[in-house]
């Protein structure tokens, strides 16, 4: 483990670059394809790790906001740092499908920073209609994608702001 990257991660208080608010996202407003994602979440659940081919080890985390909860991945030392109950600023990611799920990386340009623990309002419904990652997409046009539309069946809550 990194130690310069942990301090760095754990010690994050203050945001030194400033975003204007239009480019904050909300949970619920991300969609695959998306780049550039500026947005703040709590973890939920550590899921799984997983190795990929070159050797690093990606974990498999579950994120929410007020707005729904997505799936999300952070490579090697990020992944083991990120504990359930943390407040992530999370700047310069991206969306991609995931085993047909929508999920949000932090890429290597990303940057995630520890910001609080514990108090960040967040959607949790029972019956998992706030989660992002059960959306099934389809791809539209070359980097647009869009939710199914099943005939007779409504569109789940969390697509309608």
């Amino acid at each position: 483990l990194d130690w310069q990257l942990f301090q760095r991660f754990v010690n994050a208080t203050t945001w030194k670059e400033p975003i204007a608010d239009k480019q904050w996202k909300k949970i619920n407003t991300i969609r695959p394809g998306d780049r550039i994602i500026n947005t703040q979440f709590i973890v939920l659940d550590k899921m799984s790790t997983s190795t990929t081919k070159e050797g690093n080890t990606v974990h498999h985390i579950v994120i929410a906001d007020n707005t729904a909860k997505i799936n999300a991945s952070l490579f090697d030392a990020y992944g083991e740092l990120v504990q359930p109950s943390d407040i992530i600023r999370l700047t310069g990611g991206y969306c991609s499908l995931y085993k047909g799920a929508a999920t949000l990386y932090a890429g290597k340009l990303g940057k995630i920073e520890r910001i609080g623990d514990f108090c960040f309002p967040f959607t949790d419904k029972v019956d998992g209609s706030d989660n992002m990652s059960k959306v099934t997409w389809v791809q539209q046009d070359k980097e647009v994608w869009v939710p199914k539309q099943t005939p007779g069946v409504p569109m789940p809550a969390v697509l309608n702001p």
